[in-house]
């Protein structure tokens, strides 16, 4: 197949496909989840179906290759998108791998397209009597950690992050960073009297901030009154949750959200998709509180004249053997880690609360400085950069694997980039 007949070929399937992935979106169903994710995938079906017609028109070989590149990472999004469609769960699983398979053909033809025959090349060229040395192929830079030293705080989804580090071929080192706690129900009017207030209608807006918080809130509510009773109210209020997880709690009660705060899901989304959905000033509204308190969040909302109230139901403290956080922070120091993964602030205020024990802040600050930094999300880097710790990298979509695959993907580029300069 010559050149132009392959352009001619992908220009011509990934339009089709684009105009598959819209009649597919037309036809599911309008869950929080599912238009989550229709979005990018419509975005990345549509820029791919346009840098594959520029191929076509490439003027020089540069801008071809910059195109194919361009396609090649929008096909790849293609795949990852439709990948969370099929484990959102939906009622179109059949067309769902359907283009799934298409994206794959895809993604095999742009390796492909613009590359010479070399079977061709081996018809064609005469033999020399001599042949050239060859020329030195560039190194080849690994797609995954290559054996790197991987550092992660994670403490609820431990060993689900160890896995993920080795599966993409990373030396795991997973140290918990957190331990949640319940708060003790003699300590923590606070639940009972939000129970009060749910039960009488007495609150306009409820916004649930996890899911963890969601259940223990739940649990504890039930220890009072009974489950009808608390879905009744449930449903009287308007409920808001910061993202998918609260939202899964809810639906095993059989209650919906009136609103899911999209991606990120930092305080601040919570804060703007209130304001979108309509003003809060003189509505009464509870958050169930995470771990710590979000005096920021709940400022905001009074300076929008809400009445707030706090819901605490667990705190995060330090994990009872801290001998193991000691020992990470040394190997950072050390210079015994490559990169550091961040899926939680709180995790970063207490690896700094340790290292100031230490007395190494300021040798960790440095060492941080030189291994790659990267952060799950703004709220975690929130917690970084107030530390005065670098952010070498973010993920496109705020999930633990779609972490750790980009990073596995981009370490390598990252921490070149991050040597020190060679004078000329």
């Amino acid at each position: 197949m010559t050149g132009s007949e392959q352009t001619d070929q992908l220009r011509n399937k990934t339009k089709q496909f684009a105009i598959g992935i819209l009649k597919l979106c037309g036809s599911l169903p309008k869950t929080p989840e599912t238009l989550a994710i229709q979005s990018p995938l419509v975005k990345a079906a549509t820029t791919l179906a346009a840098n594959c017609r520029a191929l076509a028109r490439a003027w020089s070989e540069d801008d071809f290759h910059r195109n194919r590149n361009l396609a090649s990472g929008d096909a790849d999004d293609c795949v990852f998108w439709l990948e969370l469609l099929a484990a959102a769960g939906t009622d179109q699983d059949q067309s769902i791998q359907a283009l799934l398979d298409e994206a794959s053909d895809i993604v095999a033809l742009l390796s492909i397209c613009g590359e010479p025959d070399n079977s061709a090349q081996a018809r064609t060229e005469p033999v020399e009597s001599a042949a050239e040395p060859p020329t030195p192929s560039p190194p080849v830079i690994p797609t995954d950690f290559h054996g790197l030293r991987v550092l992660s705080f994670e403490s609820r989804m431990g060993a689900e992050m160890a896995r993920l580090i080795q599966r993409h071929n990373g030396h795991a080192v997973v140290v918990s960073a957190l331990r949640e706690i319940p708060i003790p129900l003699q300590d923590n009017s606070a639940v009972f009297r939000f129970g009060v207030k749910l039960i009488l209608n007495q609150l306009d807006i409820l916004i649930l901030m996890t899911g963890v918080g969601t259940k223990a809130l739940l649990e504890i509510l039930q220890t009072r009154y009974p489950l009808a009773e608390i879905i009744d109210a449930l449903k009287k209020t308007i409920i808001v949750t910061r993202g998918p997880k609260p939202l899964a709690i809810l639906k095993t009660l059989g209650v919906e959200a009136n609103i899911t705060v999209p991606e990120p899901n930092t305080w601040h989304d919570v804060i703007a998709t209130l304001d979108y959905y309509r003003p809060v000033q003189g509505l009464k509204i509870a958050i169930q509180e995470y771990g710590v308190s979000k005096p920021d969040m709940i400022q905001d909302l009074q300076t929008r004249g809400a009445d707030v109230f706090s819901v605490p139901v667990y705190r995060w403290a330090l994990p009872e053997d801290t001998a193991p956080l000691h020992s990470a922070i040394m190997e950072v120091v050390n210079g015994r880690i490559d990169a550091m993964v961040i899926t939680n602030a709180a995790q970063v205020d207490h690896v700094m609360q340790l290292a100031e024990q230490d007395q190494k802040t300021e040798l960790f600050r440095e060492s941080c400085k030189k291994i790659v930094m990267a952060s799950i999300g703004p709220t975690a880097s929130e917690g970084l950069k107030h530390y005065d710790l670098p952010v070498d990298f973010e993920p496109s979509h705020p999930k633990m694997g779609v972490l750790v695959k980009e990073l596995s993907e981009r370490i390598h580029a990252l921490r070149q980039a991050k040597l020190p300069r060679q004078p000329d």
